[in-house]
């Protein structure tokens, strides 16, 4: 039952937009050109489509004579060839993206040779099946149109299909055993039993670090890798476990060595530190780096920046830095509109934060403002949606009729980097010593801490004008 249901909800993504973070889709244009095939004798539609570089199930969506894997010789196919460029909305985007060289040095698996090219791994998620009513297709679409964690992973299962394809075309075999952990204690000590925990090459997942805790204490004398895919916070890092989004200190220390740099160029600038109870120690932090900063605490003021008082500490004669420490959306939005309308020729002003969480995404908030403000933060993703896609899309667009967004993304990336280092190294841990690996937009890099590992790629980014522009910490 629970795989007609999976196979179920993948029909419905079909059909759908996806609930996370999506690609406007009018940015490309789609076109789909058709060649007559004339099948040759004993040719299989394996072959014909390595020859077309297009899947099976696109000529079997195009041809529904076909029955079965036999062709029968001078039989006529038509070859779906499916091309897409960018729409002359692109160049109205506000999330343009332009990459600053770098001086760091990146690996690239994608041509290295595989000492092994089958990798068996498991992928564990909070599907939700049960939740899900099959016989009801309202209830189901109405279910899929909000977020929540069945969305969230259909959104990463469909990103690690297309690394999949990607590692097939590649000349590497994966076995993927999907699990549905329904966000439960139990449900991850049932999978923690199961007779073929330990015979995986890695195990990608949960997603929620109360679940990632329970596995890896559960599996504690077992080898294999387990990779927690999407969160930042704390997790227990036990042996063989890998957290494959830097943690917020990562982060937040790559910002404060910026920050330092700063200080070498400018030793007293004007400082705003914009906080809340949440992020008290941040502002600890900031100010034994600047100790006569001035301080605005939004839960004093009902999450209120008084453009009198901002007005009267800004100076025209010094560089304004204003660090803002709020995660609140009205806080983000009212003081990034202030301090933009308080820029001026003869006075500037440079906003930055030590974490940028995800309602920075909100359409509400101003990219112009924050081009205005150079607004600079770490991150764990560079925000890059237009080059280097083209192979993704194509296998994604395939698939699914639409483009990725953040999630299937990340998911292709991070299950791709995976199959690789295993299939290069024979073994996930030992790919540790390999250094940074480098993709479309997420980098890897794992260090020992504790008992396991983190990645440690964090980028910096800066606002300039409607561009995002990756600075290195020195500048």
């Amino acid at each position: 039952m629970k795989v007609i249901k999976l196979f179920f909800l993948f029909f419905m993504i079909s059909i759908l937009s996806f609930s996370q973070d999506q690609i406007d889709q009018s940015v490309y244009k789609i076109k789909i050109d058709f060649v007559d095939h004339v099948v040759k004798r004993k040719q299989t539609l394996f072959a014909i489509s390595k020859l077309y570089d297009v899947s099976v199930d696109s000529i079997r969506k195009y041809n529904s004579t076909i029955k079965g894997d036999d062709l029968l010789k001078k039989t006529i196919l038509k070859i779906p060839l499916i091309s897409y460029s960018k729409s002359e909305k692109t160049e109205s985007l506000k999330k343009k993206i332009s990459v600053q060289n770098s001086q760091n040095m990146f690996i690239s698996l994608i041509d290295s040779t595989p000492s092994i090219k089958s990798i068996n791994f498991a992928f564990i998620a909070p599907f939700n099946l049960d939740k899900i009513e099959i016989d009801s297709l309202e209830n189901t679409k109405k279910y899929l149109e909000q977020l929540n964690l069945s969305t969230l992973s259909l959104d990463f299962y469909s990103g690690t299909l297309c690394a999949l394809e990607k590692a097939k075309k590649m000349g590497i075999s994966t076995q993927v055993d999907t699990y549905d952990n329904k966000n439960s204690i139990d449900e991850i000590d049932k999978i923690s039993r199961s007779k073929k925990i330990n015979d995986y090459d890695f195990i990608l997942g949960p997603f929620i670090p109360r679940n990632i805790d329970r596995l890896s204490s559960n599996l504690l004398d077992s080898q294999v890798p387990i990779v927690s895919p999407l969160t930042s916070k704390e997790i227990k890092l036990n042996k063989n476990v890998f957290q494959s989004i830097p943690d917020l200190e990562s982060q937040r220390n790559l910002i404060y060595s910026y920050v330092d740099s700063l200080i070498i160029k400018d030793p007293d600038p004007c400082v705003l530190i914009i906080y809340e109870n949440e992020t008290e120690h941040v502002k600890d932090k900031l100010l034994k780096k600047f100790p006569y900063a001035e301080l605005i605490d939004v839960d004093l003021t009902n999450g209120l920046v008084d453009p009198e008082i901002t007005d009267s500490l800004l100076v025209e004669t010094k560089n304004n830095l204003v660090f803002l420490e709020s995660q609140n959306l009205n806080v983000i939005t009212s003081a990034s509109s202030l301090f933009n309308s308080q820029i001026s020729k003869d006075r500037n002003i440079k906003m930055l934060t030590t974490y940028r969480s995800e309602v920075y995404e909100n359409e509400n908030i101003s990219y112009e403002h924050l081009g205005n403000l150079k607004f600079t933060y770490p991150t764990y993703f560079l925000p890059k949606y237009e080059e280097g896609l083209d192979d993704l899309n194509s296998i994604f667009y395939e698939k699914f009729g639409k483009f990725p967004g953040k999630i299937p993304i990340r998911a292709f990336e991070i299950t791709l980097d995976l199959i690789l280092r295993t299939a290069y190294k024979k073994k996930l841990i030992k790919s540790v010593d390999l250094g940074e690996t480098k993709y479309l937009q997420n980098r890897f890099k794992y260090v020992k801490k504790d008992k396991g590992f983190v990645n440690e790629s964090v980028f910096l980014i800066q606002h300039e004008d409607l561009d995002l522009l990756e600075i290195s910490s020195d500048k």
